[in-house]
């Protein structure tokens, strides 16, 4: 993929499939949006500084989109990608928290659910860096438990290094 200077154009591909979903089955991995998942993980964990750039700025541009699902997607491509990108990822860990705590923010219950899950991904790979920035996450959390959605809680309680039990 390297030589053939195929990664960003894959990933120009797979980024928005991340805002696709067929809502005809929940737990279809051959879903768009579950297969780009995959592909864009396997890569981050194999090529990771081919691969953050041009996923952090498709987060970037779509944390601002009007449609809902490309800033869940947003959000999602960088939770995904934090295991696999983890040196990058600390180096821009402002930028990129400034992305998830607005989603956090969101109006829509998908977005937030999207951004939980993005911290509950950085609280487990971006240690200990991650936790230098307590005093922008905390209030954060705090208000996502407060969260009338199950979906937004369900990351945020998990006993990851950031939440409060």
């Amino acid at each position: 993929m390297k030589k053939h200077k195929l990664i960003i154009p894959i990933l120009h591909v797979l980024c928005p499939l991340l805002a696709e979903s067929t809502n005809e089955n929940e737990d279809d991995d051959l879903a768009p949006d579950r297969a780009a998942a995959e592909v864009i993980d396997t890569m981050a964990l194999n090529i990771p500084k081919h691969v953050f750039p041009p996923v952090f700025e498709f987060a970037s541009v779509s944390c601002q989109n009007a449609n809902p699902k490309f800033r869940e997607a947003s959000v999602t491509a960088l939770g995904v990608i934090s295991e696999g990108c983890l040196e990058q990822m600390k180096k821009k860990l402002e930028p990129i928290l400034q992305i998830v705590l607005g989603a956090l923010r969101d109006p829509e219950q998908m977005v937030r659910g999207a951004a939980s899950f993005a911290l509950g991904q950085f609280a487990e790979y971006l240690q200990p860096e991650i936790v230098s920035h307590y005093e922008s996450v905390l209030p954060c959390i705090l208000n996502a438990l407060e969260d009338a959605s199950d979906e937004v809680k369900v990351y945020i309680g998990e006993d990851n290094g950031l939440s409060i039990q």
